[in-house]
């Protein structure tokens, strides 16, 4: 009995090695979009274009950052409070470092001007870059309303014409700012951390074709490592961080200190928001995003990837395959403890 009990074990264990396993998030982790209802933003190139859209508010408007330095940014909420506009603001209560004296000097002046701001403490940081207009209109990315944010960071948003989606992004933001709690989020694609980041970005990853990734933070942290070395090519940069360096020794990718965009391409998916590759952003933080299919805009941050220096990169043998072997090593070497085992008892 104890013989075939041991047997068992072994054979789940082979089979373990060999079934890569995934996680699922349904059919659901995506929402396929026209290109028409989308516009990609660029920073620091074409920045501004976020504060043009902001200017067409006319009802109301609901924002998630993870902070504000941005005097000219801080106006135009000023601008549409005092015009009848609608805003909320919900702020991380925790930011890096502390609250910088800027972004309290702006707290003060919105404040002062109409605009209902909230700093939100329930989560390690609040670190998502959304606004709501109207309830049409959706602007997220990795975008920060900051000095650097505008003018110096490499980052990608998407200004999406669609209220459906609006109004979901807009609920979690007063949701937050009311400190109501979000405990599920089923519409298709839409990212949200600490709900469903991690299954539905795995999902992404484990789609097949070429990987174009461009990410801010990509660490071990993340428990993505499998799924992005099962790609036979990989094409992508990250920052300078020294906990990205694994990454960018092992896929062969680019590294920009001014890199903060967040975006995965894999055929005709496309990722972007504001989650990074970590487990803080994926189980701790606030963070928001959306996985579309489109293959006019995979065509173009592709492009754009490749453009900020990413790289073609064919991943060993040993890099697709390694935590299966280990766990092979592990298999075997229990099987030889037991034939030893065995050996010296006759």
């Amino acid at each position: 009995m104890v013989n075939r009990r041991f047997g068992l074990i072994i054979l789940v264990a082979m089979l373990i090695t060999i079934v890569p396993f995934h996680a699922s998030s349904g059919d659901n982790w995506y929402v396929s979009m026209n290109p028409s209802q989308i516009k990609l933003v660029l920073g620091p190139d074409n920045s501004s274009y976020i504060e043009t859209c902001l200017s067409h508010a006319r009802h109301a408007v609901y924002a998630e950052v993870y902070e504000i330095t941005c005097t000219a940014f801080t106006d135009d909420l000023i601008n549409l409070a005092q015009h009848g506009v609608e805003v909320y603001l919900v702020l991380s209560g925790h930011v890096y470092g502390g609250i910088p004296s800027d972004e309290n000097e702006c707290v003060s002046r919105l404040n002062s001007s109409g605009v209902h701001v909230r700093f939100q403490y329930n989560f390690t940081y609040v670190h998502s870059k959304v606004f709501v207009i109207d309830n049409s209109t959706v602007i997220l990315g990795s975008m920060n309303p900051t000095y650097y944010g505008f003018n110096v960071d490499k980052s990608v948003d998407l200004v999406i014409q669609n209220s459906t989606i609006a109004k979901v992004y807009a609920t979690i933001i007063l949701n937050d700012y009311r400190n109501v709690p979000t405990n599920s989020v089923n519409y298709p694609g839409i990212v949200v951390s600490p709900i469903n980041s991690d299954s539905r970005i795995s999902t992404l990853l484990s789609q097949p074709g070429t990987l174009y990734i461009a990410m801010e933070e990509l660490y071990p942290s993340s428990d993505l490592f499998s799924e992005i070395s099962s790609h036979n090519t990989i094409i992508g940069v990250v920052s300078t961080y020294s906990e990205d360096s694994e990454a960018s020794s092992q896929f062969g990718l680019a590294q920009d200190k001014d890199m903060v965009a967040k975006v995965i391409v894999v055929g005709d998916y496309v990722y972007v928001g504001s989650v990074n590759l970590d487990s803080t952003s994926l189980t701790e933080n606030r963070e928001l995003g959306i996985i579309v299919k489109d293959p006019q805009l995979a065509s173009q941050l592709e492009a754009v990837i490749s453009s900020w220096g990413g790289h073609p990169y064919h991943p060993s043998f040993f890099d697709k395959y390694k935590e299966y072997i280990a766990i092979s090593v592990v298999v075997i070497l229990i099987i030889l403890a037991f034939v030893i085992r065995k050996y010296r008892k006759q």
